[in-house]
């Protein structure tokens, strides 16, 4: 959730609290499932902060992490999960 918060104050955004504190509760929170890793993975990140996304998103078995972190963008896929921005999950979830 941190990360949540942290990304929607980017200046880029131009997000009051209020607006974050509404997209979090509307839009993030009902469709939160908590996944807490079992395990650490031997992860080839640039960024070994990116680490805990990659190993939540295995331990979910989820099929997608969306991300604009290039860090993690450069590794397209990690043991099924792909790994996408916005458009090409959006893109995705069409087809």
């Amino acid at each position: 959730m941190e990360e949540y918060l942290r990304v929607f104050a980017y200046p880029k955004f131009r997000l009051t609290e209020q607006e974050i504190r509404g997209l979090v509760e509307e839009e993030v929170l009902p469709f939160v499932e908590t996944v807490r890793p079992t395990r650490q993975l031997l992860v080839p990140c640039r960024d070994p902060e990116d680490q805990k996304f990659l190993e939540c998103a295995v331990t979910g078995r989820a099929r997608y992490l969306v991300t604009g972190d290039q860090d993690l963008r450069v590794l397209g896929t990690y043991r099924r999960v792909s790994i996408l921005n916005v458009g090409e999950f959006l893109e995705a979830i069409r087809s």
